[in-house]
C-alpha cells in the first residue's frame, strides 16, 4: 500500500489559538523580567557627566585662495585625516601623566579614602612601590577611562568627564580646561624665549662683525684711491651676477642657521650627539654630484650669462639632486627615528634637511668665490683696488643687513612674547564652562526596561513553544483524522461553553 504524504499548514487562527492557550507563559516572563530589570537599575551606581568647550583661536595671514593650495586642506579647511590626527594628539596630551598628575595635585585627590584603601591592598603584593605612588597610578587610570575628548568643528575642543559624584565631574572638567590652556601657552612662550635668547647672542656677534667690516673699509679708503674698472661689458655683468649670488647665498646661510636654531628648540629633548643621521652610499654619491655640479656652475658663470642654456641646465641638475637628497633624508629619518612621534619626525627631517642645505650653500659659496677670483684675474687691465673696495663694501652691506635682521628679530620676539601674554585669554577661550549635572547619564532606565521587556517576550515565546511541542493532545478534528487515518463521524461539543451560552440566552 502506497504511503500518502501529508502536509501540515499553520494558519493565523492556529497561532492565535496558541497565544490564547499559552497567554500566561507570555505575560508572566514579560512582567517578571521587566520588573527585575527596572529594580536592577536601582542597584547600579549612578554616573554623571560634565563637559566644557575650549575655542582655539587660530589667526591666519593667508587668503582663502592660498589656503586652498596647501596640501591636505580643501577650501581652507582641514581634511578628515588631519582633524583625526589633531584629535589624537590633543587627546593624548590631555590624558598624559603630566596633565593628570597636575590635576590630582591641584584638586588634592590623593586623600580619597577609597583610593587609599585600594592602594594599601595593592601595596601588600607590591611593597616596593610607595602607597602614594599607587594612589597616583590608580587615579590616573580611572581618569583615562572616564575622560573623553572630541572636536566640535575644527577649533573647538570638548572635554567630557564622567564620575559618580556630579560636583567632582564638574571640578575635573573645569581644571583640565585650565591646565590645557596654561600648558599650551607655557610651551609657546618657551619657544619665543628660546628664540629671544638666541637672537640676543647673535645680535652681539653680528654687531662685532659689522664694526670690523666698517673699520677695514675705512682703512682701505685712507690708503688707496678708488679707480674705475676698465673691463668688457660681459666680464662686468658676470662679476656682478656672481657677487649678487654670493650675497644671496650668505643671506640664505644666515637664514638657514636661524631656522636650524628654531627647529633645535623644538628638539630640546635630544642631545647634540643624538642628532646625527647615518646616511647611505646613495646619499653620499648624490652629495658628491651636487658638489661637482656647483663647481661646474661656478666655472660656467665666469664664461656665460645666467640665461645661457649651459648655466640653466647646471642649475636644474643641482636642484634635482638637492631634491633627491631631501627625499633620502626623509626616508632615513623614518627608519632611524621610527620610535619618535610623527610631529617629532617632521622636525628631525627639517633639521637634517637644513643642515644639508647649509653644507651645499657653503660649498657653493666657496666655488663662487673661487670663480670670482679667477674671473678677476682674467681681466687684463682690471686693477685689484676697486674690486677689493667693492668686496669690502659688500661685506659691510651684508654685515649691516644681517645685524638689522637680527635686531628686528630681537624686537619682534619681545613683541611676540608680550602679545602672547596679553592675548592668552583670547587665543584659548572657554566658550562653555563645565556645570554640575542635574541628572545621571547612567543607568538608563528606559533602555534597561526595554531590554527587559524584549528578554521577557523571548523567554515567554520559548516557554510557549516548548509547551506546545511537549503537548500531545489533539487540538483539531483534522489532527485526529490524520493520526487515525480515518474520518471522524461525530464530535461532542464543550459542555462548559454550552452552559455559558444557555446562561447568556
Amino acid at each position: 500500500m502506497a504511503l500518502q504524504e501529508t502536509t501540515t499548514t499553520i494558519e493565523i487562527k492556529d497561532i492565535l489559538a496558541i497565544l490564547r492557550r499559552r497567554k500566561w507563559l507570555f505575560v508572566l516572563p514579560l512582567i517578571l523580567v521587566t520588573a527585575m530589570a527596572f529594580g536592577g537599575t536601582f542597584l547600579i551606581e549612578k554616573r554623571y557627566q560634565s563637559s566644557t568647550m575650549i575655542l582655539i583661536d587660530q589667526t591666519t595671514f593667508l587668503s582663502k585662495q592660498l589656503l586652498a593650495m596647501v596640501p591636505g586642506r580643501e577650501d581652507g579647511r582641514f581634511s578628515s585625516y588631519q582633524l583625526q590626527s589633531r584629535l589624537i594628539a590633543i587627546h593624548n596630551e590631555i590624558i598624559s601623566s603630566a596633565y593628570l598628575t597636575r590635576l590630582i595635585d591641584e584638586l588634592q585627590l590623593t586623600q580619597d579614602p577609597a583610593m587609599v584603601l585600594q592602594a594599601q591592598k595593592l601595596n601588600v603584593n607590591r611593597p616596593d612601590i610607595p602607597i602614594q605612588t599607587l594612589v597616583y597610578h590608580l587615579l590616573i587610570e580611572e581618569f583615562r577611562k572616564n575622560i573623553n575628548i572630541n572636536f566640535n568643528g575644527e577649533n573647538i575642543i570638548e572635554i567630557t568627564v564622567e564620575s559618580a559624584n556630579p560636583n567632582r565631574a564638574m571640578d575635573i572638567a573645569t581644571k583640565l580646561a585650565e591646565i590645557f590652556k596654561d600648558e599650551r601657552l607655557k610651551r609657546e612662550l618657551t619657544g619665543v624665549r628660546g628664540a629671544l635668547d638666541f637672537s640676543d647672542e647673535q645680535l652681539a656677534i653680528y654687531r662685532k662683525n659689522l664694526d670690523e667690516a666698517e673699520e677695514n673699509k675705512v682703512q682701505f679708503q685712507t690708503e688707496y684711491i678708488r679707480t674705475r674698472l676698465d673691463e668688457s661689458v660681459t666680464a662686468d655683468t658676470n662679476i656682478r651676477s656672481i657677487m649678487a649670488d654670493i650675497d644671496n647665498i650668505e643671506l640664505r646661510i644666515d637664514d638657514n642657521i636661524n631656522d636650524q636654531t628654531q627647529v633645535r628648540t623644538s628638539l630640546s629633548n635630544y642631545r647634540q650627539a643624538q642628532l646625527v643621521l647615518n646616511t647611505g652610499n646613495e646619499y653620499k654619491i648624490t652629495k658628491r654630484n651636487v658638489f661637482s655640479e656647483t663647481q661646474r656652475l661656478a666655472d660656467l658663470m665666469s664664461k656665460y650669462t645666467w640665461s645661457d642654456p649651459k648655466v640653466l641646465n647646471a642649475n636644474l641638475k643641482i636642484s634635482r639632486d638637492i631634491q633627491k637628497m631631501e627625499n633620502l633624508i626623509e626616508e632615513e629619518v623614518k627608519r632611524q627615528f621610527s620610535d619618535a612621534p610623527e610631529e617629532e619626525q617632521d622636525d628631525l627631517t627639517r633639521f637634517f634637511i637644513l643642515q644639508a642645505h647649509e653644507t651645499v650653500s657653503r660649498r657653493k659659496l666657496r666655488d663662487y668665490e673661487v670663480a670670482l677670483s679667477t674671473l678677476r684675474n682674467q681681466i687684463a687691465r682690471a686693477p685689484q683696488i676697486e674690486i677689493q673696495m667693492r668686496n669690502l663694501e659688500n661685506e659691510v652691506g651684508s654685515a649691516r643687513e644681517i645685524f638689522e635682521k637680527f635686531k628686528s628679530q630681537l624686537t619682534g620676539s619681545e613683541i611676540s612674547q608680550s602679545l602672547m601674554r596679553g592675548e592668552s585669554k583670547s587665543k584659548y577661550r572657554i566658550i562653555e564652562p563645565a556645570s554640575v549635572p542635574l541628572a545621571p547619564v547612567k543607568p538608563n532606565r528606559v533602555k534597561y526596561i526595554a531590554l527587559g521587556a524584549v528578554l521577557g517576550l523571548v523567554l515567554g515565546g520559548v516557554a510557549a513553544l516548548l509547551a506546545e511541542l511537549l503537548d500531545n493532545s489533539f487540538k483539531k478534528v483534522e489532527d485526529l483524522e490524520r493520526f487515525l487515518n480515518a474520518p471522524v463521524l461525530a464530535t461532542i461539543p464543550n459542555i462548559a461553553s454550552i452552559k455559558r451560552k444557555i446562561k447568556i440566552g
